[in-house]
């Protein structure tokens, strides 16, 4: 009896099968497994400090999310990347090797990571300096996407080495905006931008991984919140864009405008107006609330671990690299974290050579996994909590309800 051994075994918390030829499928043996894993590349980080361009994109893994020229799939053994698998399953061609009333499961809940920024021309949309900066701190730039940069250990050096890759040299010059402000203002109202475009104004505070607004059309999520343009993009870089997008980005959905050059002045000089300054209000930390109800760990892993986590924290049983949050990835070593069963909840992260267990606890009593639920919160527009890297990592914070389900299921000793 033939068997197809898949390419495409990747989707987290999925036990491997093989398509039998004639239809069917069936286990592949633990020795089998062993096998795959030993002709699958390492994928955690293996040089500390990257010397060179090439070697900072390995080591902080762009080509698992996006497609970056002139480097396959992170995996020696993978034809698809996390957005490319969506994208396949999407497509229904993971028909091959997955049943299909799993395939269709699994559509209903890719809500992001359906489609990263091409990199090819990145150098001619970004300036140099905002992209240093922002590889180091990253905050949300397209409110509705949902996913956003993960938040990694990119020092300065770091972050020079990645511009140098993507060949992103662009600076500021002093040249002055010629255009007109308000024509420019009068513009942007009568072709609609703000239909897919934020200017300052998004919910960004209000929006939770599952929230609706994520299922709007896509250019409208595509689209980045202007109120970064100034940072983001010098003025050539603007002029360029506005004159005819699809030259420098084939695939995007900004339609291209039969805009006069004074009209392209007037534009850019309406886009790079300095927005007011708003004053900040403090931001107070959500305090979980204890459930005074039981309970149980397979509501907590309807909500969380079965659901979101193990695509990055899978257990064992998962040939490949059993996510960057486990073995490693993104530039950060092994933590051998499994969240995709009690068993790896109980056992906790691995720390200085050995398991912490659950709950480990940070100086206050907040559990570490709630506080780095907690801590995502404000990362999204840049502020980041020393010592807890807020999770899930690249995706919105979940809802505060299930954050108190966690904390109580923690706090009333993990029943099963």
């Amino acid at each position: 009896m033939a068997l197809r051994v898949p390419l495409l075994g990747t989707l987290a918390g999925v036990a491997l099968v093989v398509a039998v030829a004639g239809g069917g499928y069936v286990p592949i043996r633990d020795a089998d497994v062993l096998a795959l894993r030993l002709r699958t590349r390492v994928l955690a980080p293996t040089k500390p400090s990257p010397a060179t361009p090439r070697e900072a994109v390995e080591h902080f893994q762009c080509n698992r999310c996006h497609v970056v020229p002139g480097l396959g799939p992170v995996s020696a053994r993978l034809s698809e990347n996390c957005v490319t698998c969506h994208q396949a399953i999407a497509a229904g061609r993971m028909d091959l090797w997955y049943k299909r009333a799993e395939v269709e499961r699994w559509k209903g809940h890719i809500n992001h990571l359906v489609r990263t920024p091409d990199l090819g021309s990145l150098g001619q949309r970004v300036k140099r300096e905002w992209l240093v900066s922002w590889l180091q701190a990253p905050h949300v730039v397209r409110p509705l996407y949902g996913a956003t940069m993960p938040r990694m250990k990119v020092g300065p050096k770091d972050a020079e080495l990645l511009a140098d890759f993507f060949a992103v040299t662009e600076q500021e010059s002093a040249e002055p905006s010629k255009g007109d402000v308000e024509a420019g203002r009068a513009l942007y109202a009568e072709h609609a931008c703000a239909s897919c475009h934020y200017r300052g104004d998004s919910p960004l505070a209000s929006l939770r991984y599952g929230a609706p607004e994520f299922n709007s059309p896509s250019a409208r999520r595509q689209a980045p919140d202007l109120r970064h343009v100034r940072d983001r993009m010098s003025l050539a870089q603007l002029r360029s864009w506005l004159t005819d997008p699809r030259r420098i980005l084939p695939d995007t959905e900004m339609p291209t405008f039969r805009f006069t050059p004074k009209q392209v002045e007037d534009l850019a000089a309406f886009l790079r107006e300095p927005l007011p300054q708003v004053a900040e209000a403090p931001r107070s930390r959500y305090q979980p609330k204890r459930l005074e109800r039981e309970v149980h760990y397979p509501e907590v892993a309807q909500k969380l671990t079965r659901h979101l986590c193990y695509h990055c924290h899978s257990d064992l049983r998962r040939p490949g690299d059993q996510g960057p949050g486990n073995s490693g990835g993104f530039g950060y070593g092994g933590a051998s974290l499994d969240l995709a069963t009690r068993e790896g909840l109980l056992r906790g992260i691995r720390r200085d050579g050995q398991f912490r267990g659950l709950p480990d606890r940070l100086e206050d009593g907040t559990p570490r996994l709630v506080a780095a639920l907690l801590a995502r919160q404000g990362e999204l527009d840049g502020h980041f909590q020393p010592g807890v890297l807020g999770m899930p990592l690249g995706l919105p914070p979940i809802p505060e309800e299930d954050i108190d389900l966690i904390f109580s299921w923690i706090e009333q000793g993990a029943p099963e």
